[in-house]
This record gives structure tokens, sequence and C-alpha cells, in this order.
């Protein structure tokens, strides 16, 4: 992989992580510097869907307890 490439990897502590867990992504920035821009759409696309499942989970916790209290009363 490119150092310059690399440098910005790690800078970012959120996608070093993703390419931690998504190890084939090592293989395809090795081959293909500009793989980059596509791997950067990928991490965007898995942050929004887990910021989209963290919501969810507030959510469902907010009504599990509005339950709660309703059957309190």
């Amino acid at each position: 992989m490119e150092v310059s490439l690399a440098l910005k990897i790690r800078e970012n502590k959120k996608l070093h992580d993703f390419l931690k867990r998504n190890s084939e992504h090592y293989v395809k920035l090795n081959r293909n510097p500009d793989y980059y821009d596509e791997f950067l759409k990928l991490y965007k696309k898995y942050n929004r869907e887990t910021n989209m499942d963290k919501i969810n989970d507030v959510i469902d916790n907010a009504e599990l307890i509005s339950s709660v209290l309703k059957i309190m009363e």
C-alpha cells in the first residue's frame, strides 16, 4: 500500500478500525490505490447503517420504558 494512503487511513481511527474488521480491503488497496474512493463509500455506508441501528435501539428502549411506566400506573 502506498505510504500516503496508509497515513490517510491511520489518521482516521474509525476508518482504520473498519479496515481492521474488513481485512479483505487491504488486498484491494494494495493492488490498486484508486480503490480508496470505493473503500470510503463502503465505509460511509457501513457507518450510516451502524448509526441507524443505534437510533433504532434507542427508540426501542424508549418504547420499553414507556410500556413499563404504563403498567406501573
